[in-house]
């Protein structure tokens, strides 16, 4: 009667430790499965209403850190809230829309103190009937004022025809509300790098030759600052 139930007990101990051992290797699959999703999560770009972020990662990345510092001086924040910061890819579709020509400015950003907070600052895009003098294909204004912080027209004349005479093409005008109070360099750094990358993606007949920011509106002197 012993040795049956001695040579029974070890193969039922044998199937216990099987399936321990794949009870083991499962859990340490799904933990780590789980680690690897919260490492992803960290590298995603902010979206809109995503919350407080840093000033450096508002507006797709346009701000550098010079931009940056002016914006945090003398009390200004060192974080903002996106209230509008789709892909530029959405305005760019919008604005190849024949309506979008006759419709309302896109928002390519816009950011405030907080959540329905104070607005901070603001660019926009729209389809306008002007053209740049001196048949210019990009021209930066200095303008004064927060609510007329910066403007830009760019040349992009999408038709596929060749009805236009020089000049006499659409343009897109880049306009800027700034609280923020930064200097007319930075205003034209901005305007100039958010309309690259519109009308990168759009059909525009000639390439738009943009200025150097530096020549059409020249660094502030940090002494002054």
């Amino acid at each position: 009667m012993m040795k049956p139930t001695g040579e029974i007990v070890p193969c039922d101990f044998r199937l216990t430790l099987g399936r321990l051992t794949a009870l083991a290797c499962t859990s340490v699959i799904a933990l780590t499965g789980c680690g690897s999703g919260d490492n992803d999560s960290e590298t995603r770009k902010p979206t809109a209403n995503a919350g407080l972020i840093p000033v450096t990662q508002a507006c797709d990345g346009l701000f550098d850190e010079a931009i940056a510092k002016e914006a945090r001086e003398p009390n200004g924040p060192s974080k903002v809230y996106p209230v509008k910061t789709e892909p530029t890819s959405h305005a760019a579709k919008a604005l190849r829309e024949e309506s979008a020509r006759r419709g309302a400015p896109e928002h390519l950003c816009t950011l405030t103190d907080k959540a329905d907070g104070e607005e901070l600052l603001a660019i926009t895009v729209a389809w306008t009937p002007h053209s740049p003098p001196s048949a210019r294909s990009v021209h930066y204004t200095t303008t004064t004022g927060p609510e007329n912080a910066g403007r830009l027209l760019v040349t992009c004349d999408m038709d596929s025809g060749s009805g236009t005479q020089s000049g006499g093409g659409r343009s897109l005008e880049f306009d800027m509300r700034d609280y923020f109070t930064l200097s007319d360099h930075s205003h034209a750094k901005l305007l100039i790098a958010s309309a690259k990358k519109v009308t990168s993606q759009l059909n525009c007949r000639e390439d738009p030759e943009y200025p150097n920011p530096k020549d059409v509106a020249p660094p502030p002197d940090p002494r002054l600052r």
